[in-house]
């Protein structure tokens, strides 16, 4: 009986955290979460901007995340991190060219993705 009192306890005391985390990601991202843990899809639209979609699960519309990133153009690869399950400001991007250069940075704005002029792929 003590473990039980002691479980659920600790599980209270986790959700708060989490649905802040999640209520966040849908408020920035118009109540779309992209979970970096698992499969998704992001590229470059211009020196600062990613497109990203999940690939994994139920089909969910695309987020444009601007970063502090100085110039994604060249990006082949776009690595996404997040301290909880979906995508917020402040989480690290890390982006790599097709000569090894690195450039890491953080999500500094999230919204919904609408193709815009200019943008490199979308």
């Amino acid at each position: 009986m003590k473990r039980a009192i002691i479980l659920a306890s600790f599980l209270l005391a986790l959700a708060p955290a989490s649905m802040a985390a999640d209520q966040m990601s849908q408020a920035d991202g118009g109540k779309v979460c992209i979970n970096p843990h698992f499969g998704y899809n992001a590229r470059s639209l211009n020196q600062h901007e990613i497109y990203v979609r999940n690939a994994i699960g139920k089909p969910r519309p695309a987020l444009r995340l601007t970063t502090s990133c100085l110039n994604l153009d060249p990006a082949i690869g776009i690595g996404l991190s997040s301290s909880f399950t979906c995508i917020g400001l402040g989480d690290p991007v890390v982006a790599t060219t097709v000569d090894g250069h690195v450039e890491s940075c953080v999500v500094t704005h999230i919204a919904p993705y609408a193709p815009a002029k200019g943008d490199l792929h979308g």
